[in-house]
């Protein structure tokens, strides 16, 4: 796939890993803007349901630059 990125927020990449934290997990979720490699948004919980990703996204829209 050829994708060519020239800016900021063109494309956001987005992930979950878990922290292990003394005898528990926590989990991790990240919204990175592609170009910059910044992390636009991120959310930390002791459980994976999707409040975890939406809760990351709202935050990443709020940080925006370009309001498109």
């Amino acid at each position: 796939m050829d994708l060519t990125i020239s800016q900021s927020e063109q494309v956001w990449v987005s992930d979950i890993t878990y922290l292990k934290i003394q005898n528990e997990h926590a989990y991790l979720a990240l919204i990175t803007d592609a170009y910059s490699k910044r992390i636009m948004g991120y959310q930390l919980a002791q459980h994976m349901r999707t409040d975890l990703v939406i809760d990351a996204l709202k935050m990443a829209l709020k940080n925006r630059g370009y309001k498109h």
